[in-house]
């Protein structure tokens, strides 16, 4: 019988042999362990969330979805596999999902599920690719959309309401207040006070309500609608930063340009993209601090324009700058009720810079200012109003002229009924005395009256 030739180095390689194997085993414990926590945090993620999840094979077929999606799509929980074409039969996702997809590939798109003849639900689908080995596949997540939507469609309505209704009185009372003034234009007591108290807010009124119309005009055109020209990028911010140089020398804030040389051409629709920067550049002045600047750089290169606007102000939290563009939403109350306004202005810009195909962005820090970014290309697919809303400032400006019209033919009714009243007054007079055998003395008097009232009517 053969023996070890060292047993004792036998033993001891066994004893090792064996700890590495404990460590081995305490340490895939410890990872079964945590595989077991992760996948319970995962499956608690994926029943709880409001959002729809479902795992889809590559065939396109749901394996497995949490309550929330079978919720979303007004389904009863399947006992198996179901098609994802059965329950969103919409090409827009399916297509995409067909194609072969890497670690980058991703999808988006909105899809309006109707439930009902008259309801629907808007959802937001995204799909991101799975794939572990042989398996291929995708994870979808399904966002509601309806409430949103709704809410803003309530906006839209509100913004139509105030844009049509409110600009008739509103003309009434500006055209009425306009020719009080010109009446007791020399009247500094407290009348004249009163009126251009009245005339102050209607104007401030008039601003609200053009700002609610030009959203409401913009809103509705439609990238497809050519209506280019050609025209010098530059001026065009000139004109800009001249419309804007009161309320900056007010603040005493510098107005500074770095421009090209040259002047820089751009096809698109100049009055649009006029505004759009005119709401950017307001925003740097309204919301920076005395005796700040304001920058504006534009960049040309080949195919696209780049234009900046950077203030020294109170800058933006970054949890606010991915909402600023949106409708009626303002930063944090204490820094906006000083300065009012609707919250429409970055909107409206955000608008007229994408109905030219172009982007805007910003960034921004707390205290130290913003710098708000502009790329357009040169040639671009310019907007014009669609046909209900063609018109619709112009119209607002003419209701306000029309009333200010109206106005003075109320005013010129009223004082050309006072001055035949006084007529009367004088002839009655005049007719009573003669009857009467009156002095001569009375009777040229009440014939300077009726000289002196012809004088003043003429002057």
């Amino acid at each position: 019988m053969d023996t070890p030739a060292n047993p004792e180095s036998a033993f001891e390689q066994a004893k090792k042999y064996g700890e590495d194997l404990a460590k081995l085993y305490a340490i895939e414990k410890a990872k079964r362990v945590n595989l077991q926590i992760s996948n319970q945090k995962l499956q608690a993620i994926f029943s709880t969330t409001p959002d729809g999840l479902a795992v889809l094979n590559a065939r396109l077929a749901i394996q497995e979805a949490n309550p929330a999606f079978w919720s979303l799509v007004e389904r009863p929980v399947p006992d198996g596999s179901v098609p994802l074409a059965d329950v969103l039969p919409f090409a827009n996702l399916l297509d995409p999902l067909k194609q072969p997809a890497d670690d980058h590939h991703s999808v988006q798109v909105e899809v309006d599920l109707p439930l009902t003849k008259t309801m629907w639900r808007s959802l937001l689908v995204n799909a991101v690719p799975l794939s572990a080995g042989k398996y291929h596949g995708w994870l979808l997540s399904a966002h509601d959309l309806t409430e949103r939507k709704r809410l803003e469609n309530l906006k839209s309505e509100f913004i139509n309401i105030a844009a049509h209704e409110l600009r008739t009185p509103l003309a009434a009372v500006l055209g009425f207040s306009q020719v009080l003034k010109e009446t007791l234009e020399n009247d500094d007591g407290l009348a004249g006070h009163l009126i251009d108290t009245i005339l102050q807010s209607s104007n401030r009124l008039k601003d609200i309500i053009d700002e609610l119309i030009e959203f409401a005009d913009i809103r509705y055109q439609s990238e497809t609608t050519q209506g280019s020209t050609t025209f010098d990028i530059i001026s065009t911010i000139k004109t800009v930063l001249e419309n804007v140089r009161r309320p900056a020398e007010e603040k005493e804030i510098r107005l500074i340009t770095e421009f090209p040389a040259d002047n820089v051409s751009i096809n698109g629709n100049r009055n649009i993209l006029q505004e759009a920067i005119r709401h950017i550049v307001e925003n740097a002045i309204t919301f920076n601090n005395p005796g700040g600047s304001v920058t504006v750089r534009v960049a040309d290169t080949p195919d696209h324009i780049a234009i900046e606007v950077e203030d020294t102000g109170i800058g933006i939290a970054q949890k606010e700058q991915a909402k600023i563009f949106d409708k009626f939403y303002q930063v944090e109350e204490h820094l906006t009720r000083s300065v009012g306004g609707l919250g429409l202005g970055l909107a409206i810009a955000q608008r007229g810079v994408q109905l030219h195909n172009g982007e805007i962005s910003v960034r921004s820090a707390l205290n130290e200012g913003s710098c708000f970014t502009v790329t357009l290309p040169k040639i671009a697919t310019a907007a014009e109003p669609s046909e209900s809303d063609v018109g619709l400032r112009d119209d607002f400006h003419q209701t306000l002229v029309l009333g200010k019209d109206f106005a003075k033919v109320v005013a010129s009714e009223r004082k050309l009924a006072h001055t035949l009243k006084k007529y009367h007054a004088i002839t009655n007079a005049l007719r009573q005395a003669v009857q009467q055998h009156a002095p001569e003395e009375e009777l040229l008097a009440i014939l300077d009256q009726l000289e002196s009232e012809n004088s003043e009517n003429a002057g």
